[in-house]
């Protein structure tokens, strides 16, 4: 059985390999594909753990990028999805069914096709309809192998000129970050685990960062069993923040920044903590630590891993275990 406290702390192993691997991989399928192709758009495909990296990637793009880069959790894709689309399917596994239908509606509309996967159905539809892929080691909690499904999507962005080689290069570069600070984040991860243990959690962040923020909620569910609350600055201040009439000390507020974030958003977050702070919550800003994007992003990962890691160990329960989706997947198997 895997040991999800291994799987963390193997977190820049992660990458590494996974950055080794990705240099020394035939790239002719790819190149192929993308030679004289100009994608009008990029979807993203995935659920959960496979899922959530098109969703960061999306949202660190979406400034920049000339056409839209969108993330898609569900079954079905967007009406615009066309032969001019490009479709990246991502599922470790390569089993999940909404991404297996959606990618399948993908093909049907004759979108360019890419596949992140370690296998199964996806891997086989790869195969079977020529789309380039790239593969991972299998048989392990999506979750617990971001490191390699977001290097793997990012590689196939870049190939397809949506990543640029900057960005991925100190996306390859961040093991040695990763690796140098892995003991500090535990650490920090620690003092967080203090402070929001037996809390209601409230998360926090900018538009931009939304997606990280979701990955730490993803966490806390999977590894720690806990319901928790994720809202996104500005938005919040329209709807949410008229909610925290109802909040108390019952509650804590974890605020993430980044230098990417917009500057006002940060003058909301300071003027909202005071309002949290008054109607008695613990507040805490956490300022991403790194010297580029990359390098705060994986910090940002590794530190949200470690405090999910941290208080399921304190509750004495079994970060792996998920018995609830395993029952649901069990039902939908009987399901025609």
């Amino acid at each position: 059985m895997a040991d999800m406290r291994d799987l963390i702390e193997r977190f820049s192993e992660q990458l590494e390999e996974s950055g080794k691997a990705l240099r020394e991989m035939d790239a002719s399928a790819f190149m192929s594909s993308a030679d004289g192709f100009n994608p009008t758009g990029i979807l993203i495909l995935g659920m959960g753990g496979s899922g959530i990296g098109g969703a960061i990637a999306s949202g660190i793009l979406t400034k920049t990028s000339g056409i839209p880069i969108v993330a898609s959790a569900d079954y079905s894709i967007p009406g615009w999805v066309s032969k001019s689309t490009l479709v990246i399917a991502c599922s470790y596994s390569g089993n999940t069914e909404e991404t297996i239908e959606a990618v399948t509606l993908a093909k049907d509309r004759k979108s360019t096709i890419a596949v992140v996967t370690s296998g199964g159905i996806l891997g086989d539809l790869a195969s079977k309809n020529g789309w380039p892929s790239v593969s991972m080691p299998g048989g392990l909690p999506p979750r617990s192998q971001f490191g390699r499904s977001f290097m793997g999507l990012a590689w196939v962005l870049n190939k397809y000129s949506a990543f640029s080689d900057e960005m991925y290069a100190e996306l390859e570069a961040t093991s040695e970050s990763v690796k140098a600070n892995t003991s500090t984040i535990e650490e920090q991860a620690s003092a967080l685990a203090d402070l929001v243990e037996g809390k209601n959690i409230m998360l926090y962040s900018d538009t931009s960062t939304s997606a990280v923020v979701t990955r730490w909620r993803q966490q806390l569910n999977e590894n720690s069993k806990l319901l928790v609350n994720t809202q996104a600055f500005p938005e919040m201040n329209h709807n949410e923040l008229v909610g925290w009439d109802s909040g108390n000390d019952s509650y804590v507020a974890v605020i993430i920044r980044t230098p990417e974030d917009h500057k006002r958003s940060h003058f909301r977050m300071e003027v909202c903590a005071e309002i949290f702070r008054e109607f008695g919550a613990d507040v805490v800003i956490i300022d991403a630590d790194g010297s580029d994007q990359m390098q705060r992003l994986m910090y940002l990962i590794q530190l949200g891993d470690y405090l999910s890691l941290l208080l399921a160990e304190r509750a004495q329960i079994d970060p792996v275990d998920i018995t609830n989706i395993i029952r649901l997947k069990d039902e939908l198997s009987s399901l025609k």
